[in-house]
């Protein structure tokens, strides 16, 4: 009689098997991966088995297989895996709770439950560089006192090295550098399993400046760089304590800074032109972490170092950038005749040393004073034909080239009876000059011979005379 029970019992086993309760953790916004029990394998690879997922005590299964019908559902955020268990993106506050997975072979039925459970991590505001960052883990509370691991796992920054600290779950960063920022994971091990939970880190800094001053040229449009070291939103940003910023230039040769930009921050950010700018920026509202000077134009007059603010209550961020200009300029105003001297000047101003230039044009392989390198910022020579057309001064240094600027000489052939005028003209100088030198020669041998002819003779007589000279 005994046996009998025992068969029994061990038949209904197998024809339902017990209930079980699995308890998975998740974060909200997250993804979740409900694991279907094959019972042991017996429902793994068969066809024939029919999977239902029900939320809670609900009768309508929010997906579910069928041999015959395929697979059905009703939320576009529950989908199954190849083996049919149960994957939820995101996880919705609604979900957390109890899921109950029931399965059919034949005439078997076979149920298990599951509790979704709530792990969440603190929400951190954006922080200041330099600042200490804390970051805090909180699990919902389980029926089955499981004993739980907490780590934390930085962001994959690479040569980042972090002070940190670790107590009870939580994790504090001092003196956060800029590489902290980015997404912070939460691993929670318990009971063989593994959960976790990811938050958002900003860390509020400018991006360094450019380790070179931005060449550039006259004539062209140029971008002053300055801005966020992140994409952080700007409403963390008012809320980090943001109070403005600025645009200030200081010209080359001067030192008095002149203010361009102001911000103007609150549900919209924007840079506005200050009165008496004297370099033609624009004001532009800011959605992203693009801070710079756009589209400026280029003359001689920006020439210079512009500098960057961002104020906020505990600190003020500031970067400098410097820009410098190359100018071409010539004596000659409009068109050259041919063999007019011209002269030519490529630089990066009166108090700047340029690095090394190069001219290119059609005829620069034939000038001899640009044959040789380092070639002349400064050029003085008499005109051709073949130097008609465009010209370019490139700033070089080393192997990299800077910058260039474009331009062109019109040389215009002199014209054939300008020659013949001027052969005329030089033909009648000439023959007037000899005129006069013929004429003033003539006048000077008349002057001598009449000088000559009037002379008076005196002589001394030897005899006894009276004293004195007389008359012979």
């Amino acid at each position: 009689m005994t046996l009998c029970w025992i068969l029994i019992f061990l038949t209904f086993r197998f024809l339902k098997a017990e209930e079980a309760n699995v308890e998975i953790y998740a974060q909200a916004g997250g993804k979740v991966i409900l694991q279907r029990d094959t019972h042991g394998g017996t429902l793994k690879n068969s066809p024939n088995v029919y999977v239902n997922w029900f939320r809670g005590s609900e009768k309508t299964p929010i997906i579910s297989k069928n041999p015959q019908g395929g697979i059905q559902g009703k939320e576009p955020r529950v989908s199954f895996l190849e083996d049919f268990s149960l994957q939820i993106s995101p996880v919705e506050e609604s979900d957390f709770g109890d899921f109950r997975c029931e399965q059919h072979l034949f005439t078997n039925t076979f149920n298990n439950n599951y509790k979704l459970r709530r792990v969440t991590v603190s929400k951190v505001q954006a922080v200041i560089v330099g600042e200490t960052l804390i970051l805090k883990s909180d699990l919902e509370t389980s029926s089955l006192r499981y004993s739980f691991t907490v780590t934390w796992v930085q962001p994959k920054n690479p040569d980042c090295e972090l002070d940190t600290r670790s107590t009870n779950g939580d994790i504090s960063v001092s003196n956060v550098p800029m590489c902290a920022s980015g997404v912070w994971t939460c691993k929670v091990q318990y009971n063989g399993r593994e959960a976790t939970a990811q938050t958002t880190v900003y860390v509020i800094d400018l991006a360094p400046s450019p380790s070179k001053p931005i060449y550039t040229a006259v004539k062209n449009k140029v971008n002053i760089p300055c801005s966020l070291s992140s994409e952080i939103p700007w409403t963390l940003l008012n809320e980090s304590g943001l109070q403005g910023g600025s645009w200030t230039f200081t010209p080359q040769g001067n030192e008095n800074q002149q203010p361009l930009l102001s911000l103007i921050v609150g549900s919209q950010a924007k840079w506005n032109v200050t009165k008496d700018a004297q370099i033609a920026v624009r004001e532009r509202t800011l959605t992203d972490k693009n801070l710079s000077i756009l589209q400026l134009p280029v003359s001689e007059k920006i020439r210079g170092e512009y500098t960057c603010t961002l104020v906020f209550k505990k600190k003020t961020f500031s970067r400098k950038v410097r820009v410098e200009v190359l100018q071409v300029s010539s004596s000659a105003n409009s068109s050259l005749k041919e063999g007019q001297m011209v002269n030519l000047s490529c630089s990066l101003g009166p108090h700047t040393i340029s690095p090394e230039v190069n001219w290119m044009c059609r005829s620069c392989s034939t000038h001899p004073f640009l044959r040789s390198t380092p070639q002349p910022a400064n050029l003085f020579f008499p005109v051709r034909m073949e130097d008609n057309g465009e010209w370019r001064c490139e700033l070089w240094n080393k192997k990299e080239k800077l910058t260039f600027v474009k331009f062109s000489l019109k040389v215009e052939k002199v014209p054939v009876d300008i020659w013949v005028c001027v052969a005329i003209s030089s033909g009648v100088v000439v023959f007037i000059l000899l005129l006069v030198v013929i004429i003033i020669c003539i006048r000077r041998h008349k002057q001598m011979v009449m000088y000559r002819r009037r002379k008076t003779k005196f002589c001394c007589c030897k005899s006894p005379q009276p004293k004195g000279f007389y008359k012979t």
